[in-house]
């Protein structure tokens, strides 16, 4: 055994193999990295190519390249052996007891699986209407087998057996996570039995899990096959089945520990210095064809800290680009948040089609534009705030605050924070003032997240002054009819909530016809059933007090003038911004007409609060 790793370590060089993993960078005789066995800013691990020994004088980690080969990919000594003899070219001897683990059986397992799969892309007609498939999606044959994609035929055995034959047992075949076992008594439709005797005598089948299926092998660091993906092709796509089916965690995959691709990938995001991160199979592999290879996927999923980790070994600037639907953005959500907390340099790709593989089908050149014009991660949360709610009504105001004041209070820079406030303040055409005291109410993201939970935040709880006597002011108009006859006139655009002053344009409709006792139910009636639960809450909130008629209507008086003076003061500020607007644009007739308008309302305004101070 000595002699076989006497030779392994002569043909090696511990800087190639440690480079592959590790960001090194010069230090006189010497090369320096971060250490990846604990968490640090200033790099303490060193490694000494005279010596061919590396040691981290931070966590006092060190030794061969043996050792780090099995710290970093948590294996034993045979399986860092048999990766190491494969990277140095070393012929090991199938028989040697120390080498034949179980690890080492399932890698044969997914090998064979993978040419299995292969030769089924060369077969027959639904091997034919596959490749015919890959072309139309933009793929080249030479992609197409450089990442050995493959297909699992329409047959709930045709590569168990074929395994079998090979010489493996059922045992190994499921651990590898290609074959699935169900009883007899909850057997799939048409699945095969396979008579083998279980425990106590019970009848089990066994059936491959990837049927009628394109099939992407994924691959370790080291570039051998460990599990697959599969996505549904051809006419099961008609039927309610998942468009992928991945391998299950196995004990060579742990999907939470996997970036697929990054075996190819590895090398030039060191070199670069930048990892570009994708969401699907397709994407990464039409995004390597286009010639940008520093790219990993996530597999569908958001990333895990083991996964940013890994990253990390190669490169802190982090680029990503989830699919544009629900789920993506929630994943790029929550993948923000974890790589912010590992102080990555983050950028977020934004494109209108669905996902990167449909835009570099269409034109490769616009990918990699988009990469280049990727934005910064408080850009990102903007643009996905503003696109996802109306900055023109009150509901919109208050949820785009929601979104992005936590976010702007988690920014440790007080100049950046103020920034960004001052930005908010601008597209929402508020008060920078109030903004600053909503901030101080919200909560910071972090306040919010479990371990390893999502990155949305909570906003704060408590209603704005306006939303407040925009309720009260309705809720007394539902209590009594009488009070808001009497009082002055109120339009359903003097409401900036939507569902209230759609509730109060119905009320206007009914409280002349209906009875008191009747009004009520019948304009539930008239309202959608959103509007009748707030109707509901509106109701009940105002009968909880005393009512008295006079104190009703001057309570309601006060209310219309305070909320009078909430809106001068809105159109102020409104007006301020567009007097910026109409100074930088030099206009002067504008600018004399904004000026005018602003000079009203201020006096406007003057008399609204002297006649609430009086009261």
């Amino acid at each position: 055994m000595a002699g076989v790793v006497d030779e392994i370590k002569s043909r090696l060089d511990i800087l190639e193999v440690i480079g592959e993993y590790l960001r090194l960078v010069k230090a006189g005789r010497n090369y320096k990295a971060r250490c990846p066995f604990h968490s640090e800013k200033s790099p303490s691990f060193m490694v000494s190519p005279e010596r061919q020994i590396w040691h981290c004088f931070g966590c006092n980690q060190g030794g061969d390249v043996f050792k780090f080969v099995m710290l970093l990919e948590g294996i034993e000594f045979g399986d860092a052996l048999r990766i190491l003899a494969r990277k140095a070219g070393v012929v090991l001897q199938r028989q040697d007891p120390q080498i034949q683990s179980q690890k080492t059986r399932l890698y044969e397992i997914c090998e064979l699986a993978a040419k299995f799969f292969e030769a089924q892309l060369e077969k027959g007609a639904a091997g034919n209407k596959v490749k015919k498939y890959l072309l139309e999606r933009g793929l080249i044959p030479e992609t197409i087998k450089a990442w050995r994609l493959g297909f699992a035929p329409d047959d709930w055995r045709a590569l168990h057996p074929f395994l079998k034959s090979r010489g493996y047992k059922d045992e190994e075949i499921l651990q590898a996570g290609l074959i699935a076992e169900k009883q007899n008594s909850n057997n799939s439709p048409g699945a095969p039995l396979l008579n083998l005797r279980g425990g106590e005598g019970a009848l089990s089948s066994y059936y491959d899990r990837f049927r009628s299926r394109i099939i992407f092998p994924i691959f370790d660091i080291q570039g051998q096959v460990i599990a697959f993906g599969g996505r549904i092709f051809g006419e099961k796509t008609k039927d309610d089945v998942a468009k992928y089916v991945n391998s299950p965690q196995t004990p060579l995959y742990d999907k939470s520990r996997v970036l697929y691709g990054l075996n190819k990938s590895k090398t030039d995001i060191r070199t670069g210095d930048l990892c570009v991160i994708v969401e699907g199979y397709m994407d990464l592999i039409m995004s390597w064809q286009a010639g940008l290879t520093n790219v990993v996927a996530s597999s569908g999923t958001a990333l895990t800290e083991i996964q940013l980790n890994i990253i990390g070994r190669y490169s802190k600037n982090l680029t990503l680009s989830f699919d544009a639907d629900i789920a993506g953005d929630t994943a790029t959500h929550r993948s923000i948040d974890l790589a912010m907390r590992q102080d990555f340099n983050l950028k977020v790709i934004s494109i209108e089609d669905k996902d990167p593989a449909d835009v570099i089908k269409k034109n490769p050149a616009d990918w990699l534009r988009a990469i280049e014009e990727a934005q910064s991660v408080m850009q990102f949360y903007f643009a996905s705030a503003f696109g996802k709610y109306d900055s023109q009504t009150s509901e919109g105001k208050r949820e785009i605050k929601k979104s992005l004041l936590p976010i702007i209070k988690a920014i440790p820079g007080h100049t950046e924070q103020s920034e960004w406030l001052r930005e908010l303040a601008r597209r929402l055409r508020a008060d920078e003032k109030d903004l600053r005291f909503d901030l101080e109410k919200s909560r910071l993201v972090s306040e919010d997240l479990p371990a390893g939970g999502s990155v949305l935040p909570a906003a704060p709880e408590s209603k704005s002054r306006l939303e407040w006597l925009e309720e009260r002011i309705l809720g007394l108009c539902l209590n009594d009819a009488q009070p808001w006859q009497n009082a002055p006139v109120i339009e359903e655009l003097d409401l900036q909530n939507e569902n209230l002053a759609q509730i109060l344009l119905q009320l206007k409709i009914l409280i002349r016809v209906e009875k008191k006792d009747e009004m009520i139910s019948r304009l539930k009636k008239s309202l959608s059933p959103e509007l009748s639960i707030q109707l509901d809450y509106l109701s009940l909130k105002i009968q909880r007090q005393p009512f008295d008629e006079l104190v009703a209507l001057e309570e309601m008086q006060i209310c219309l003038r305070e909320l009078k003076i909430i809106k001068i003061r809105q159109e102020l500020v409104n007006l301020s911004f567009d007097i910026k607007e109409a100074q930088a644009q030099a206009d002067k007739s504008k600018l004399m007409m904004l000026l005018e308008k602003f000079s009203q309302l201020s006096k406007e305004l003057i008399k609204f609060s002297c006649e609430v101070n009086i009261k």
